[in-house]
Order: C-alpha cells, then structure tokens, then sequence
C-alpha cells in the first residue's frame, strides 16, 4: 500500500520543482532521472510496440497542468508507441474519479469529459466528489447522466478501476503524474526537477526500447 505522507511529500515536491522552472540537460541516469522497474511489467502488446502510461488523477493540480504539455507531445510519437492515461484509484475519492474516466471510455465520450472536467475542478473550482456533483456535471455538459451514472456503477467498470488499482501497485507509483515506459521505468518530475524534463526522459527512455 501507498505510504500516504510519502505520497502527499512527493506532489508538494513535484511542485516546488515546477516552480523552479528546471529544465533537464543530461544523459537520464537509472535511479537519479528515473525509477527501473524489477522484474518488467508486462505490457501485453506485441513485440516492437512500446507502451507509455500516464498515471494521474483528475483532482491533482500537477497532472492538470501537464495535461497541455502531453497533449501536444503525444502528437509527435512513433508509430509504434501506444500512449494511454492510467487514473490511479488510491482512495475512494481517487476511485470515483477513476470510474468518470473508465465510464466515458466505455461510452465512447471521453473527448467530451476528460478535459472538462479537469477544468471544472481547477478552473472553476468545483467539489466534483461525490457522484451526485459529478452526475450534476455530466448534466450540464450536455450527457445523459442516468446512463453515466449506470456505466459508473456497472460492474466492467468495477473491474475495470480494481484492475487500475492493481496496475498502479504493480508500477510501485508513489506520485502523479507519472510516466511509466514499456512497463520497464517510471518518470516523475521529482526525480527530473520538471514536467517538460519528464517527456524528454520518457523520449530518451522509448528511444532505447525501441
């Protein structure tokens, strides 16, 4: 389990680190730049594809702000990179938010919930928590929320956040956001001294793999 101080420690660095506008100009060092993972997580995809994960949370502050940074870089990859978000379900709170996600995947909306919602918590400061806040929103942004509402509580979301919680362990994750290559390393701006640090990280580390 997630030792929650360690955890709250690691966004309030991720922050100070941003703040100090950092930029990275070294060869990534294994243990200083990023975090091996031993044994490998396995990705299920076939040889030659890599895998980057982006696990994050909707009401962290950090992941919101490097939402626009990966927006833009995951234009630029490699055909044979598969990126995908990961939410990380470390509390109830956490989880519901994870059920959002997975419910407007299965949906087939997320493009219409993903980035609006990140804005209604950060932008205009909304208490998106409980369901009945959440399905308020998915209201007002024009969605059916009963139907929402259903997939949130269905059980292949269910599985769906158990298996994210899982996953999460499996990558030993202790902060957001974080960037997980091919199974096989994870990138945090506590460990690169910034988000953009963290994508050329990320870069070099899908660079070796492939």
């Amino acid at each position: 389990m997630i030792n929650r101080r360690r955890f709250i420690g690691s966004l309030i660095g991720s922050g100070a680190l941003l703040a100090a506008g950092t930029s990275f100009a070294r060869e990534p060092v294994a243990g200083r730049d990023y975090r091996a993972l031993i044994p490998r997580v396995p990705t299920g995809l076939p040889e030659g594809r890599v895998q980057v994960v982006e696990v994050f949370w909707y009401g962290c502050p950090h992941c919101y702000s490097f939402e626009p940074l990966v927006d833009a870089w995951k234009k630029n990859l490699p055909e044979h990179v598969e990126f995908s978000h990961l939410p990380a379900p470390f509390n109830d709170t956490w989880a519901r938010h994870a059920r959002v996600f997975f419910a407007a995947s299965a949906l087939d909306v997320l493009e219409q919930v993903h980035q609006p919602f990140f804005e209604a918590i950060h932008v205009q400061g909304r208490n998106l928590t409980s369901e009945s806040a959440i399905l308020r929103f998915i209201d007002q942004i024009g969605l059916d929320a009963d139907a929402f509402g259903a997939m949130m509580r269905s059980p292949e979301v269910s599985e769906q956040v158990g298996d994210a919680s899982l996953l999460v362990q499996a990558f030993q994750v202790e902060g957001v956001p974080s960037m997980v290559v091919d199974g096989r390393a994870v990138v945090s701006a506590g460990m690169t001294g910034s988000h953009e640090a963290m994508l050329e990280v990320v870069d070099h580390l899908i660079a070796q793999t492939s």
